[in-house]
């Protein structure tokens, strides 16, 4: 399963035409949708999101994204959270992840950056199981 740009495309340009409704917008989502702060912690996750990872909400809001890492990436993936923060660009890639249960999933993701959600930088996260 490929994720599907113009999906995350058309997103993205909504979530920055009426920021105050980005909860609403990712939650219609079809994809796993996560939004990050500029310090790597959940802000936000769509259901989809919360039953790919098989996390409750409220278990992700607050914790760094580093949760959802295998344990041998954290360090590298926190560094690239970094470099998007200030590049504001990320190509499309391929992960393998960690579930809840430890299981690891290979997903395909892709990110976009916005500066309108509560007027401070964010990183948006769409997520799509292989």
């Amino acid at each position: 399963h490929m994720i599907n740009l113009l999906e995350t495309k058309r997103i993205k340009e909504e979530i920055e035409k009426k920021p105050a409704d980005y909860l609403n917008i990712i939650e219609k989502a079809s994809m796993g949708i996560c939004i990050t702060n500029a310090e790597g912690m959940f802000v936000a996750v769509n259901e989809n999101y919360t039953k790919i990872y098989g996390y409750k909400r409220e278990e992700l809001i607050g914790t760094h994204f580093s949760i959802v890492v295998p344990d041998g990436n954290k360090e590298y993936l926190k560094k690239l959270h970094d470099e998007f923060m200030k590049n504001k660009f990320e190509i499309l890639r391929n992960w393998e992840v960690k579930k809840r249960s430890g299981e690891i999933m290979k997903i395909s993701a892709d990110a976009g950056y916005s500066e309108k959600i509560n007027g401070k930088p964010h990183k948006i996260t769409f997520v799509q199981p292989d």
